[in-house]
């Protein structure tokens, strides 16, 4: 994954956790592990601007490699269930993502029934 491509994958993530305009700390954390997995230093944050929506996600996941989009679609996973839920913004911007990338709503439902346990 090229550096544009850590970058778009951080507004991704960016995007969802701020869905529901409460960062939870547990999400705020996950994003600042993000950002250091990618090799992003905590004082280039800004990266994640700008935050971008569902339907912005949907667009922008499609420009990424197809194995990016699958990575990127795990970590939006993983970031909507940080902080132990994942409300109905979150459900509406992984449905969203999921829609243009044609993963089926049950297989969204069963990987975040996975992540929530474990």
């Amino acid at each position: 994954m090229d550096e544009a491509q850590r970058r778009r994958v951080c507004q991704l993530i960016a995007g969802i956790v701020v869905s529901d305009d409460d960062l939870d700390p547990n999400e705020d954390t996950f994003v600042d592990k993000m950002l250091a997995k990618f090799g992003i230093p905590q004082e280039e944050r800004e990266v994640i601007f700008p935050i971008i929506d569902a339907t912005d996600a949907a667009g922008a996941i499609l420009t990424l490699p197809e194995d990016v989009r699958t990575e990127a679609f795990s970590l939006l996973i993983e970031a909507a269930c940080a902080d132990g839920q994942v409300v109905a913004e979150e459900r509406e911007y992984l449905d969203a993502v999921a829609g243009a990338l044609k993963i089926e709503a049950a297989d969204v439902q069963k990987k975040i029934d996975e992540q929530l346990a474990s």
